[in-house]
Order: C-alpha cells, then structure tokens, then sequence
C-alpha cells in the first residue's frame, strides 16, 4: 500500500515528540523520585544516628540495663517524626515497636536486614525507580547496628523505616502531567506538522502533476511560493519545461519539415530497423511500386523485385567500415518504368548500425531520353547516309565515263541535286530545331488575322490538292475577324507544314476539311484529312524527332522526320497548344488552338 509523504512526515513528527516526551518525562520521574528517596533517606539516617546517641549503649550489660531508656527514647523519636522506629535485637528479632506490625518478639522480614547482621555496618533500602503502588516495597527501610565498644558485636539494630506513599503519589501526579502535556504537545506537533507537510507536499505534488503533464506534451508554469530548495527545485523544473518546449517545438518543426519533404520528394523512400522490418514508406514509394507489391521485410520486397542485394551484408559492411560508395546505385525495371536504387545504412548514437534507408529514383524519363537521343543520332546519321551514299556511287559512276553520255549525266545530276536538296532540307530544319532549343529564334509577333493566313496557305498548296486528286473543303466565319498575336511567317509554316502532311498521307482521291472558329478567347483550327491515320502506339511518339508511322512511305514523299516536332515547338512559342487525334484507316484531324488578341 502506498503512504504519502505528507503522513510519512506527521508521522515522523509525531514520533520525534513522543521520544522527546517520553525520554523528558523518564528523566523528571527519575530526578523527583530520586530527589525524594534521597531526602527520607537522609532522614532515616539522622533519625538512627540521633537515636543511636541518646541510647549511648556501648556493651551488652549497659544495654540490658537501659532498656527503660531505650522504651523513653523510642517515644520521643516516635513524636519528633512520623517513621516507624523498631528496635531488633542481633537476629532480627522485634525487641521493640512503634507499630504493632510486626509485633514484639516476631522476626523483622527486610530485604536489607540479612546484610546489616553480616557486614555489621548500616545499610539502606535500595529505592526501584519508576515505583508504582504494585511495586515490592511500600516503604523505605535504614537499618543501623549498634556494636559492643569492646567485642564489635551487634548489641541491637535501629530500624527506621518510612512510608513510600508521598513518593508515590508525587511521582503519580507528574507522570499524568507529563502524560497530559505530551497528548496535548503530540495535538499541537500533529497540527504544525501537518500544515509543514502540506508546505513540502504540496509543491512536490505540483511537481508530480505537472512531470505527468510534461510526458502527455503540457509545459505549463508552476508558480514558486519559497526561495529554499524546494523552490529552486520548482525554479530547475520550470526552466526545464521551458527548454524542453523549445526543443519539443523544434523537434515537432523539424519533424513535420522531414515528413513534408519526404511526401513531397519525387523520390520514393524506404526506412528498414535492425531486422529488416519496414518502418516507413512515402506515398511516393507506393505509387512506385503499388500496394500490392509492397511487403514488410527487406528479403521478401527486393527479391519480388528482381534484385539481389543482402540486408545483412549491407549492415555488416557499414559496421566494418567496409562500404564501397555505389554513385550510380542499381538500375531496376518494372513494367515500363525504370528505378535507380540506392542504399545506405544509417548509424545510431553510439556508431552502430540502425537500419538501412533506400532511395528509389524514377529515371524513366532520362532513360527514355538517353534512348531519344541515341535515336536522333542514328537517324540523323541514317539520313544523311543514305543521300550521301548516293550521290557519291553517281558522282563515282560519272567519274568512270558516264559523263561522257549526256542523257545519262543529265540523269545522274537531276538525281544528286535531289539528294543535295534532301539533306539541305534537313540540315535546315536541325538547324531550326536547335535555334528553339537554345531559344536563339527571334520572333516578329505582331498583330494578324488567322483567316487571312490560312486562305493564303490552302491558296499556296491548292495546286498540290489538285495534283493529287484530294477535295479541299474550308469552313470559317466570312465575317467575323480571327485576330492574333504572331509571327506572321512562322505561323504560315505551321499551316504549311499540317496542311502538306494531309496532303501527303490523305488516300488519292481523298477529302481535306479545314475548319476555322472562334470561342471569346480562344482561336481553333481543324484540318482533318481521309488519311491512313495513326494508330495509338504511334500517336502517341507523333511530336518526337525523326519518328515517322510509315518510314518507308515518309522516306520516299521527302520527309525527314522533323516536321511535327517544330510545329509544336512553333505553336509553344505562340502560348498555344495542338493535339492529334486519329483512327487507323479513317483519317487524323490535327487541331491547333491560338489566344485571342
């Protein structure tokens, strides 16, 4: 069962007064009795040696002879004092009395009569301290030898003896006082004691209360009522508390700044303890790797994964000292995508390994750029080849003789200059694709109606329609003013460039719609084509550089490749936006949507 400290003190207190009470009154019971057997004792001794003069016995024939005397002292004595005077004879034998207990002629019964007879020398009771009436002696007892002057032996003895009752009534009433004024000093020390415990406790308990208060995360003040060490301790606490929320708040700062740094990296983040237990995961790790596939101990995650890293060699390296620093980490696909892994173990305060955190990087899109561009690079050097290749087997063919047949070289010639033609056309537009990349194209943007522009373009190519077949349908508001802010010649090159790949991929004869109109602030344009169209997969890489959906075909109507990525490039440039859609074998409708002036 637990005590308060607060009873624990009143009972202390209590306890210290009872001793004190208890050891003072001892020693004042001791001292007043010991003061009163002192006095009768002195009494009873005088009372003897007074006795003992008047008689002036010194031999036995001289005692026989006084024994008037001894009966006539023995009444005087009697009347000088209240003690009962006996005179014995050598063996105890009552010779005389002054009371009639024990009478004439018994044998005296004293404790101290024995040793009178033998050491022949006056001895008195000795007084038990803390008497009580119960106690072996009511009385106390001086018995004095008279001796033979001549021989040394006992004549007779004088017994004086005193009633003990003032002794005791004395000692009575102080211990009652004593007792009286201990319950009444214990009340008083209970009081004080208790208002004094309650002085200690009571801050001791607003400590307690607010220690428990401090680990549910309340800092609150305690107020201080002393300057003494319960005071400073109240002092230290609240100092404490103060420091404590500073650090908590900061902690808390800290630890809502983590939590929202890592749910908003674009990487995902694995947290592992000791024993390959995962403890924590972004959403972004989940959006990885999906729920499903997410476990809870490194050996059962990673293996699904397909990579073969060790928990425990990666700890015990790390413990070692032994880790090799992997900068590229481990490359792992999933599905489509690809994630770059790093891990790193992570140590606790005394230098030992905690657990392990990994890093999943989604590096899809650079690989699909490293791939791009090993693309580009292949295309662009296929494109060059292949003229080049040509016209160097006719520039060697001519060298050989052929020049010397007109007809033929002629041939050749016409032939070269289209191949000359064909890489001038690409290099041009590498060179157009690289101005907008390094944002080197300077644009002339100015004020200009749209209807106008796409007249002039459907006016330019109308002669290739025609050649082909194709009917061109165009649809715009007559009169109303598509008005826009642009560059009037690259807007002409967007146009050109949709119009002539209708023309090119539309099945001969085939139907072109072009269809001009105007939201409050939006300016769109339609050329939708009867076309081969595009299927989903190829759709979905039309902008990409040199990706053509019939290479064979786009190759031997003089296409490059490069004609849709800088027409989304230009439209970008203009703050605007194009979108293709398409369905194989029914056509494609390229829609390009410019802001309102």
């Amino acid at each position: 069962m637990r005590t308060s400290i607060q009873w624990k003190i009143v009972v202390i207190y209590l306890s210290v007064v009872f001793v004190i009470m208890v050891v003072s009154g001892s020693f004042i019971i001791c001292n007043i009795e010991d003061t009163h057997y002192e006095k009768i004792k002195r009494e009873l001794m005088s009372s003897a040696e007074t006795i003992e003069g008047r008689l002036g016995v010194s031999s036995g024939a001289d005692f026989e002879e006084s024994m008037d005397k001894v009966e006539s002292t023995l009444s005087t004595m009697v009347a000088l004092n209240q003690h009962a005077i006996y005179i014995l004879a050598p063996n105890g034998e009552v010779l005389l009395g002054s009371k009639s207990e024990p009478a004439v002629g018994e044998i005296m019964v004293s404790d101290v009569l024995p040793e009178v007879i033998a050491k022949k020398t006056p001895q008195t009771l000795e007084w038990p301290l803390f008497a009580y009436k119960e106690a072996k002696y009511d009385y106390i007892e001086h018995d004095r030898p008279i001796l033979d002057a001549t021989t040394g032996e006992i004549l007779a003895i004088i017994c004086v003896r005193a009633d003990a009752t003032d002794i005791y009534d004395n000692v009575f009433n102080v211990m009652k006082t004593i007792t009286l004024a201990a319950m009444i000093a214990m009340g008083i020390a209970a009081v004080f004691s208790a208002i004094f415990a309650r002085m200690i406790t009571v801050p001791i308990k607003q400590l307690t209360k607010s220690s428990k208060q401090l680990a549910a995360g309340s800092f609150s003040r305690i107020p201080i009522y002393s300057e003494d060490e319960i005071g400073q301790l109240t002092q230290s606490f609240n100092y404490m508390a103060a420091e404590l929320s500073k650090t908590m708040t900061a902690i808390s700062s800290e630890k809502s700044k983590l939590e929202k740094i890592l749910e908003n990296m674009a990487d995902g983040v694995m947290a592992f303890n000791r024993q390959g237990v995962l403890i924590h995961a972004n959403s972004v790790c989940y959006e990885m790797l999906g729920n499903t596939n997410m476990d809870h101990r490194f050996d059962f995650i990673f293996p699904k994964l397909g990579v073969e890293v060790s928990f425990d060699k990666l700890l015990a390296e790390e413990s070692n000292g032994e880790r090799v620093k992997n900068e590229e980490g481990i490359m792992m696909a999933l599905e489509d995508k690809f994630y770059n892994l790093h891990f790193a173990p992570y140590m606790n305060g005394r230098g030992e390994s905690e657990g392990v955190v990994v890093v999943m990087q989604d590096v899809t899109t650079q690989q699909k750029l490293d791939q791009m561009r090993k693309e580009f690079v292949a295309n662009v050097s296929h494109e060059l080849r292949t003229p080049l290749t040509t016209v160097k087997s006719y520039t060697e063919t001519l060298i050989d003789g052929a020049i010397d047949d007109r007809e033929i070289a002629m041939q050749f010639l016409s032939v070269m200059e289209k191949e000359a033609d064909r890489m001038t056309t690409l290099v041009q537009d590498l060179l157009e694709l690289s101005r907008i990349d390094n944002k080197q194209m300077q644009l002339d943007m100015r004020p200009l109606d749209l209807k106008e522009i796409v007249k002039e373009t459907i006016e330019a190519q109308k002669i290739h329609i025609e050649k082909k077949g194709h009917r061109i349908i165009y649809e715009a508001d007559e009169e109303m003013i598509y008005n826009m802010i642009g560059d009037s010649a690259r807007i002409r090159q967007i146009l050109h460039n949709i119009l002539s790949n209708a023309i090119k991929y539309s099945i001969d004869p085939g139907t072109i719609h072009v269809k001009l109109y105007k939201n409050p602030n939006i300016i769109t344009l339609q050329v939708k084509d009867t076309g081969i169209g595009i299927a989903k997969p190829d759709l979905e890489r039309i902008f990409e550089r040199f990706f053509r959906v019939d290479k064979a075909r786009s190759r031997s109507q003089g296409g490059t490749g490069l004609g849709l990525s800088i027409v989304k490039e230009m439209v970008e440039l203009h703050h605007g936006k194009i979108s293709i859609t398409s369905k194989p074998g029914k056509g494609t409708t390229v829609t390009v949507q410019f802001n309102v002036s």
